[in-house]
């Protein structure tokens, strides 16, 4: 398959484009729809003091409703040392400040449609700064939730990447 065009269609808070693809085998040209997306990180935080998993929970417009799940967050500009971009999201959504980073994977979110690559990570935190909860001028509303370890391990979770976090865990038993 070869990308012959690629249109922006929409340009919003995302931006959809329209592209014609041509087959190798068979030269036929078919249009698909590329939902463009900047990358992101996503980290599995552990509180040591508190022994239990930092989650958030959060209204998703794509599910429309509220998901607990880990930290995550856009790269944005010029900030695109993904480290950075944890270290940010981590004290924007829950207020610590980050021990370490462990990078976990890198992948795909939906590589059908989306161009979207998340670089998920494991971090440690025990200092607490500020409340967090997300940033007022992007209209976040994020609730901090604390999971102990078993109940993290044995709560079942409707978000991708914490899914893929929580079994990474369970593989590694860092705790």
């Amino acid at each position: 398959m070869k990308i012959i065009k690629k249109e922006a269609i929409f340009k919003g808070h995302y931006q959809l484009n329209k592209l014609e693809i041509r087959s190798n085998k068979s030269g036929k040209i078919s249009s698909r729809e590329q939902f463009e997306t900047p990358n992101s990180v996503g980290v599995l935080l552990y509180d040591n003091k508190k022994q239990a998993v930092v989650l958030v929970k959060q209204f998703r417009i794509g599910p429309e409703s509220n998901l607990i799940e880990i930290v995550a967050g856009k790269i944005e500009g010029k900030d695109s040392d993904k480290e950075n971009t944890v270290k940010r999201e981590v004290m924007e959504e829950v207020g610590y400040k980050v021990n370490n980073i462990e990078l976990i994977h890198t992948f795909y979110t939906c590589p059908g449609p989306v161009t979207e690559c998340m670089h998920l990570y494991y971090a440690e935190v025990n200092e607490r700064i500020s409340e967090g909860g997300g940033l007022k001028d992007e209209n976040e509303e994020i609730e901090v939730c604390f999971l102990p370890l078993n109940e993290f391990l044995n709560q079942t979770f409707n978000d991708a990447k914490t899914i893929i976090a929580q079994q990474w865990f369970k593989l590694n038993q860092i705790n």
